[in-house]
């Protein structure tokens, strides 16, 4: 009879709740958030918490890419943005996977759509290379990505030019 009067009072209570509230504010349904409040809620992120990353250097990259007539030089600095308090531990991280965080960043460009490279935002491009590098760590470190002096540029063959243009002469030191 005592169990019955309990589980009587959590209903009751829990009625109550729903009918005022419990205090609470409202929030958003999951069919109300914009999409990047839907991906922070999937990567457990609180609201706020983007504009306090810290920028992190990942380093410069010169990627050939092909493309049907030919081959584009990819060129871009990359920037990972952490929460800082991941700050120390990437910096400790960073000197034992760098070769392969490089590697995967180059395999990803070398893979990766041309519409992807072209799109202004780099939305696609920039998941990609944050659940690479993540992968590539093995953790979730970064948050998100940004790039400085990202180019897409027609890639120059080795002495291409006119007939006769000038070369090194043989070392390839110009001696």
């Amino acid at each position: 009879m005592r169990a019955l009067s309990i589980t009587a009072c959590l209903l009751l209570a829990a009625a109550a709740c729903l009918v005022v509230g419990c205090g609470e504010t409202k929030t958003k349904s999951v069919a109300e958030l914009d999409a990047s409040e839907l991906l922070a809620l999937i990567q457990g992120e609180q609201p706020g918490e983007a504009r306090n990353l810290v920028e992190a250097d990942l380093g410069r990259f010169r990627i050939s890419h092909s493309v049907t007539d030919g081959q584009v030089l990819v060129q871009f600095h990359l920037i990972g943005l952490i929460s800082p308090q991941k700050q120390t531990h990437l910096a400790e991280l960073l000197p034992r996977y760098d070769k392969r965080l490089r590697d995967a960043v180059i395999s990803l460009v070398q893979r990766m759509e041309t519409d992807h490279l072209l799109d202004p935002s780099l939305a696609f491009f920039k998941t990609e290379i944050v659940a690479a590098v993540n992968r590539v760590l093995q953790e979730q470190v970064l948050r998100d990505v940004a790039f400085s002096d990202f180019s897409l540029d027609q890639a120059a063959t080795p002495w291409s030019g006119p007939e006769g243009a000038a070369k090194p002469k043989e070392g390839g030191h110009g001696h």
